[in-house]
């Protein structure tokens, strides 16, 4: 048995109509499966009646791994794929040329194991992609309080144009990797710690982070003005940024440590947190 997980709250709100529609093209294709909400059954509850030849498969992309991952104590070991859906694949992106398959799933327990956690605000979340810090997670907080305003399309490049030439003020960053201290950063736009190379919908902020590495890779743009780091954003999503070493920070290590001088929005796979001063992200 086959069972077809999705969480009611992806894809702005359409996740429940796109996986009816997916159930019945796979029931149509003789899977012998099963529709199951994230909302209304414990994944943990499901996983432990699941037998050995049975599969999940999530239905979605990086909210609904971070869901995953944030809602279970234990990562499971029954067989767990992930068949890409909704509006943010960066984990799929990342992944998907290791895993061309006919059915178009990709296998998730060898991502899962060992996942980085995030310390921050006096919580801990565990991650797959990568945290953003500084005007991604501004940007993120912005989207948030649009879409509860009823927005239904949002436009993440127009809302970070906005903040870069409007009230974004660059932070002062203090940095540690590894417990080394990295000489104080002025006119810090974004301190990133990734697990994959990809976050923000595309952003290839970590074109040299491998998976299952053992390590974390820091990345942070700095000390230029806006319209120098305007000119910067093209080359993130491409990852040639990295390339201008005066204003782009990278440096690998399992323990990263990152403080602002004052508090600003940040992002764990697209999730937000406001008002952070600081966190650690680290792999165990």
């Amino acid at each position: 048995m086959d069972y077809l997980i999705y969480n009611r709250l992806a894809d702005n709100g359409h996740a429940e109509e796109d996986a009816k529609k997916v159930f019945e093209d796979l029931k149509a294709k003789n899977w012998t499966i099963e529709l199951v909400c994230s909302n209304d059954k414990p994944l943990a509850e499901l996983f432990k009646t699941m037998k050995e030849e049975d599969r999940a498969i999530l239905l979605g992309g990086d909210g609904t791994l971070n869901y995953l991952i944030n809602h279970i104590e234990e990562i499971p070991a029954v067989p767990l794929f992930l068949l890409p859906s909704g509006t943010g694949n960066d984990f799929f992106n990342d992944v998907k040329e290791d895993n061309k398959r006919d059915d178009g799933l990709i296998p998730l327990n060898p991502y899962l194991a060992n996942l980085p956690k995030i310390d921050v605000n006096g919580k801990t979340y565990r991650f797959i992609n990568g945290i953003g810090f500084g005007i991604d997670g501004e940007c993120c907080v912005k989207a948030d309080e649009m879409k509860a305003a009823g927005a239904e399309k949002i436009d993440y490049s127009s809302i970070t144009l906005k903040l870069l030439f409007g009230p974004f003020v660059p932070r002062i960053a203090k940095c540690k990797v590894d417990g080394v201290e990295i000489p104080e950063l002025k006119k810090t736009y974004l301190a990133s710690a990734m697990n994959g190379r990809y976050y923000g919908g595309g952003m290839k902020i970590a074109p040299e982070q491998k998976r299952n590495s053992g390590h974390l890779s820091l990345v942070v743009i700095h000390g230029k003005g806006k319209l120098g780091t305007f000119m910067m954003f093209p080359g993130l999503f491409k990852g040639t940024h990295v390339k201008k070493k005066k204003n782009t920070l990278v440096k690998t290590g399992k323990v990263i440590e990152v403080e602002f001088d004052t508090p600003c929005g940040l992002q764990i796979d697209g999730e937000v947190v406001k008002d952070v001063k600081s966190y650690k992200a680290y792999l165990d």
